[in-house]
Protein backbone atom coordinates (compact mmCIF):
# COMPACT_ATOMS: atom_id res chain seq x y z
CA UNK A 1 0.00 0.00 0.00
CA UNK A 2 2.86 2.35 0.68
CA UNK A 3 4.66 2.01 -2.66
CA UNK A 4 5.48 5.39 -4.20
CA UNK A 5 4.25 7.16 -1.07
CA UNK A 6 6.44 10.20 -1.68
CA UNK A 7 5.40 10.50 -5.33
CA UNK A 8 1.72 10.15 -4.41
CA UNK A 9 2.00 13.08 -1.98
CA UNK A 10 4.12 15.32 -4.23
CA UNK A 11 2.39 18.53 -5.35
CA UNK A 12 -1.02 17.31 -4.39
CA UNK A 13 -3.76 19.38 -5.97
CA UNK A 14 -7.43 18.54 -6.49
CA UNK A 15 -7.07 16.98 -9.95
CA UNK A 16 -3.90 15.11 -8.99
CA UNK A 17 -5.53 13.87 -5.77
CA UNK A 18 -8.51 12.51 -7.67
CA UNK A 19 -6.26 10.71 -10.17
CA UNK A 20 -3.89 9.37 -7.54
CA UNK A 21 -6.72 8.16 -5.30
CA UNK A 22 -8.16 6.29 -8.27
CA UNK A 23 -4.78 4.69 -8.92
CA UNK A 24 -4.32 3.88 -5.24
CA UNK A 25 -7.72 2.22 -4.96
CA UNK A 26 -7.24 0.24 -8.15
CA UNK A 27 -3.79 -0.94 -7.13
CA UNK A 28 -4.89 -1.86 -3.59
CA UNK A 29 -8.41 -3.07 -4.35
CA UNK A 30 -7.64 -6.65 -3.36
CA UNK A 31 -6.08 -5.82 0.01
CA UNK A 32 -8.82 -3.30 0.85
CA UNK A 33 -11.44 -5.94 0.03
CA UNK A 34 -9.65 -8.55 2.15
CA UNK A 35 -9.48 -6.15 5.08
CA UNK A 36 -13.15 -5.20 4.99
CA UNK A 37 -14.39 -8.73 4.22
CA UNK A 38 -12.45 -10.11 7.17
CA UNK A 39 -14.28 -7.71 9.48
CA UNK A 40 -17.65 -8.29 7.79
CA UNK A 41 -17.44 -12.08 8.15
CA UNK A 42 -16.21 -12.16 11.73
CA UNK A 43 -18.47 -12.92 14.67
CA UNK A 44 -16.60 -10.41 16.84
CA UNK A 45 -16.19 -7.50 14.44
CA UNK A 46 -14.39 -5.29 16.95
CA UNK A 47 -11.74 -7.96 17.52
CA UNK A 48 -11.44 -8.59 13.78
CA UNK A 49 -11.00 -4.88 13.05
CA UNK A 50 -8.32 -4.70 15.75
CA UNK A 51 -6.52 -7.70 14.20
CA UNK A 52 -6.54 -6.06 10.77
CA UNK A 53 -5.30 -2.79 12.25
CA UNK A 54 -2.48 -4.57 14.06
CA UNK A 55 -1.47 -6.44 10.89
CA UNK A 56 -1.36 -3.16 8.93
CA UNK A 57 0.71 -1.44 11.62
CA UNK A 58 3.05 -4.46 11.81
CA UNK A 59 3.59 -4.30 8.04
CA UNK A 60 4.33 -0.56 8.19
CA UNK A 61 6.72 -1.05 11.07
CA UNK A 62 8.50 -3.87 9.26
CA UNK A 63 8.88 -1.84 6.10
CA UNK A 64 9.88 1.55 7.52
CA UNK A 65 11.64 0.81 10.83
CA UNK A 66 15.39 1.03 11.00
CA UNK A 67 16.93 -0.57 14.07
CA UNK A 68 13.45 -1.05 15.48
CA UNK A 69 12.25 2.54 15.11
CA UNK A 70 10.66 4.71 12.47
CA UNK A 71 12.23 8.15 12.20
CA UNK A 72 10.09 11.13 13.17
CA UNK A 73 10.15 12.50 9.63
CA UNK A 74 9.17 9.17 8.10
CA UNK A 75 6.37 8.79 10.64
CA UNK A 76 4.97 12.20 9.74
CA UNK A 77 5.06 11.28 6.03
CA UNK A 78 3.36 7.96 6.75
CA UNK A 79 0.70 9.68 8.86
CA UNK A 80 -0.08 12.15 6.08
CA UNK A 81 -0.30 9.30 3.59
CA UNK A 82 -2.67 7.49 5.93
CA UNK A 83 -4.89 10.58 6.19
CA UNK A 84 -4.91 11.36 2.47
CA UNK A 85 -5.06 7.86 1.00
CA UNK A 86 -5.42 4.87 3.32
CA UNK A 87 -8.30 6.01 5.54
CA UNK A 88 -10.36 7.51 2.68
CA UNK A 89 -9.79 4.37 0.59
CA UNK A 90 -11.04 2.20 3.45
CA UNK A 91 -14.14 4.38 3.76
CA UNK A 92 -14.69 4.34 -0.02
CA UNK A 93 -15.07 0.55 0.05
CA UNK A 94 -18.67 1.22 1.08
CA UNK A 95 -18.46 -1.68 3.51
CA UNK A 96 -20.97 -1.50 6.31
CA UNK A 97 -18.02 -1.88 8.69
CA UNK A 98 -15.55 0.47 6.99
CA UNK A 99 -15.93 3.01 9.79
CA UNK A 100 -15.29 0.35 12.43
CA UNK A 101 -12.14 -0.70 10.56
CA UNK A 102 -10.95 2.90 10.16
CA UNK A 103 -11.52 3.49 13.89
CA UNK A 104 -9.49 0.40 14.77
CA UNK A 105 -6.62 1.44 12.47
CA UNK A 106 -6.66 4.96 13.94
CA UNK A 107 -6.61 3.61 17.49
CA UNK A 108 -3.77 1.18 16.74
CA UNK A 109 -1.80 3.96 15.08
CA UNK A 110 -2.29 6.35 17.98
CA UNK A 111 -1.15 3.77 20.50
CA UNK A 112 1.79 2.42 18.57
CA UNK A 113 3.55 5.20 16.67
CA UNK A 114 5.08 8.34 18.10
CA UNK A 115 3.78 11.67 16.86
CA UNK A 116 0.49 9.93 16.06
CA UNK A 117 -1.48 10.58 19.23
CA UNK A 118 -3.73 13.12 17.49
CA UNK A 119 -4.10 11.19 14.22
CA UNK A 120 -7.61 11.34 12.82
CA UNK A 121 -9.26 10.59 9.53
CA UNK A 122 -11.88 11.93 7.20
CA UNK A 123 -13.57 10.98 3.94
CA UNK A 124 -12.28 11.37 0.43
CA UNK A 125 -15.04 13.88 -0.32
CA UNK A 126 -14.10 16.10 2.62
CA UNK A 127 -10.42 16.10 1.67
CA UNK A 128 -11.14 16.69 -1.99
CA UNK A 129 -13.41 19.57 -1.07
CA UNK A 130 -10.60 21.34 0.79
CA UNK A 131 -8.55 21.84 -2.36
CA UNK A 132 -9.15 25.26 -3.83
CA UNK A 133 -10.42 25.58 -7.34
CA UNK A 134 -8.55 27.83 -9.71
CA UNK A 135 -9.81 31.40 -9.56
CA UNK A 136 -10.84 32.38 -13.10
CA UNK A 137 -8.41 29.72 -14.34
CA UNK A 138 -5.44 31.79 -13.13
CA UNK A 139 -4.50 30.54 -9.67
Amino acid sequence: MFDNMEAMMYRLKKKAYKERMGEFREKNEEILSEMTEYVEQAEDRDAAAAQVAKALADAVEKRFAKRGKISGRSQMDINLFMIYFVFPAILLTQSEYAGKLADAVRDEWRGRFRNSEQLGYTTYEEISGTFQEKFLGLF
